[in-house]
């Protein structure tokens, strides 16, 4: 039979940590780690980009002038901006408190509260976009739903902000609540720059999406 010769991976012991806190060094750890997440963005991305193709094609096309019944308004610009610039003021400051903890200059936990605090804001800034989503009264059932081509897509792009808002408030508390622990310190910033990463993505994704639900609010096709 023949042996197949693998790679060796330094362990944590050959590191001068104890053997039972991590299978492999930091550093591969931390690699592993990191293509994860990019992994996990990349198709986080697909799911963004599907939400925005929908929108785009519904309202390319305005089968039967269903795009934006008569009676229906878009949703706030300026709300729309609002929540952008929370998500981007919350991922300044996850960036600042990452940069704090790597420079061992104090400020971590305040910067990382100040981005919860935030993200939070936007959360409740996207209920409150969500509900000013145009609605009307089925003339069959009775029931009250979103009306129109428009305000279903811009109903499902409001969900996708709002789970996106939530897990980023999830990694902060969670961030704070490891560094309170001291699992993450300014010699284990590893994680720190993880959530970074995904909290750059997730901003850099709301402000695309404000900027395609703003200027892409009319159809072509009257």
């Amino acid at each position: 039979m023949a042996v197949i010769d693998l790679p060796d991976v330094p362990h944590a012991e050959e590191h001068g940590d104890h053997a039972g806190d991590h299978a492999f060094a930091p550093e591969f750890k931390d690699g592993y780690q990191r293509f994860g997440i990019y992994l996990f963005i990349v198709g986080d991305a697909v799911i963004v980009g599907s939400l925005l193709f929908t929108y785009l094609y519904l309202r390319g096309l305005n089968i039967q002038k269903q795009w934006m019944p008569n009676g229906v308004h878009t949703v706030s610009a300026a709300l729309n901006w609002g929540i952008a610039a929370c998500v981007v003021l919350s991922a300044i400051a996850v960036w600042f408190s990452e940069s704090a903890l790597k420079r061992r200059s104090g400020g971590f936990s305040a910067f990382a509260f100040l981005a919860v605090a935030i993200a939070l804001v936007g959360a409740v800034l996207q209920v409150i976009f969500m509900r000013d989503i145009p609605q009307a009264t089925n003339s069959v059932s009775g029931v009250v739903q979103v009306h129109g081509a428009y305000a279903s897509a811009m109903l499902a792009i409001g969900g996708s902000n709002l789970a996106h808002l939530v897990v980023l408030a999830f990694l902060g508390i969670g961030l704070l609540i490891r560094a309170a622990r001291g699992r993450v310190t300014s010699d284990k910033w590893y994680q720190a720059r993880l959530v970074r990463i995904f909290w750059v993505w997730v901003a850099t994704a709301t402000v695309i999406t404000a900027a395609c639900t703003t200027i892409f609010s009319s159809s072509p096709r009257i």
